[in-house]
């Protein structure tokens, strides 16, 4: 039986950071993707669907794990929470946010007033809406550490229901209505469209070992995965009706299975030499979220638009979204482990770039 004790404030899971190196490529991934064209081969159209699907599991894996280190944390008061989170994660959101504010003023004919009300709604760029989300959930889910392990399951529990029928309310409202515009905007910034993930996060906090419970869901949530991928597939394919984003019951379960059944993956892999490809993938984990800052709209966007969107690739789908992908992700780490060499120090700060346990510390000799 798992022990409902607090995992040690200075252990660090090697499986979050693989899975968040993993979830930052998905990221990269799907905001490359457009949707297939009219000729595009069906055998296209089903791989990109399927990894459509699987992608939409790395902002709810990212807001898990954000969940976790914030019932793992150990700092006294909410000042002291605020203040730390302010300066590494709020300063570099606002330095990019003010970055692609000036570079859509420069791009774009939009009147300024636009630019700055986007910029107010942290839509200034696409992926910019996580952060909203992520400030609420430090904010209203803070108190929640004080409650125990059992309180925090039936929280869990509780948010999983709440996250369910907001998801089905959207789907259905989607399905009726279509997705755009003002409502669009602020259905990606509902905290309830994702509050299962940071507060199930909470839950794991409160065991020892996260990663053994995770190997005991793994075989119920890849059996749960493939039935949700056959379903997926099948109403997509033979009833057109391959959902609208995130907006669907279907993709909600999945990323919830997905999270568990990769990090038993990840802890299976990681001490297995055919999978040393794992450690530089968890080593990327530590410029996830500085990835995440940059990559829109200034490499899946200006330098994808110049050097992919109409080279020779332009006409096939299949090329045309992977070429967009691979050159957006590679320039947009390279650009960010550049710069984090050159900054030393101000890497996190100004670009979000994590300390990992083999750096020293800020300052150190």
């Amino acid at each position: 039986m798992t022990t409902l004790a607090p995992a040690p404030a200075s252990r660090r899971l090697p499986e979050f950071d693989v899975l968040r190196g993993l979830a930052i490529v998905f990221v990269v991934y799907l905001h490359a993707y457009f949707r297939p064209w009219d000729v595009t081969p069906n055998r296209h159209k089903v791989a990109m669907h399927v990894i459509h699907l699987a992608a939409h599991a790395a902002v709810p894996a990212f807001l898990f794990m954000s969940g976790y280190l914030l019932g793992r944390e150990r700092r006294r008061g909410f000042a002291s929470f605020i203040a730390r989170k302010a300066y590494r994660v709020g300063l570099p959101v606002a330095l990019w946010m003010t970055f692609a504010l000036a570079y859509r003023a420069w791009h774009e004919d939009t009147p300024f007033r636009d630019l700055l009300a986007a910029y107010a709604k942290f839509d200034i760029s696409g992926q910019y809406y996580y952060v909203l989300v992520l400030l609420v959930f430090y904010v209203a889910l803070y108190p929640l550490r004080a409650l125990g392990a059992r309180a925090l399951a039936f929280a869990a529990a509780g948010a999983f229901a709440i996250n369910l029928a907001t998801i089905a309310w959207y789907q259905w409202t989607i399905a009726r209505d279509g997705l755009g515009g003002e409502f669009a905007i602020w259905a990606y910034r509902n905290p309830l469209v994702w509050i299962a993930f940071p507060v199930a996060g909470l839950w794991a906090a409160t065991l020892a070992d996260p990663i053994a419970l995770a190997r005991r869901a793994a075989w119920p949530a890849l059996a749960a995965m493939a039935a949700l991928m056959a379903f997926y597939l099948y109403r997509g394919e033979h009833d057109h009706a391959y959902p609208v984003s995130y907006f669907s019951v279907v993709v909600f379960l999945f990323s919830c299975c997905t999270i568990p059944a990769a990090l038993a993956g990840i802890a299976a892999g990681l001490p297995r030499r055919p999978f040393a490809f794992l450690h530089p993938i968890g080593r990327l984990g530590q410029y996830a979220f500085a990835i995440y800052l940059v990559h829109m709209p200034f490499f899946v966007g200006y330098v994808t638009e110049r050097f992919v969107s109409d080279s020779s690739v332009r006409d096939d789908y299949w090329r045309l979204m992977n070429a967009i992908f691979l050159t957006g992700f590679v320039t947009s780490f390279a650009a960010v482990w550049v710069a984090a060499r050159l900054l030393g120090p101000l890497a996190g700060p100004l670009l979000g770039v994590e300390r990992t346990p083999d750096d020293p510390p800020p300052g150190a000799a």
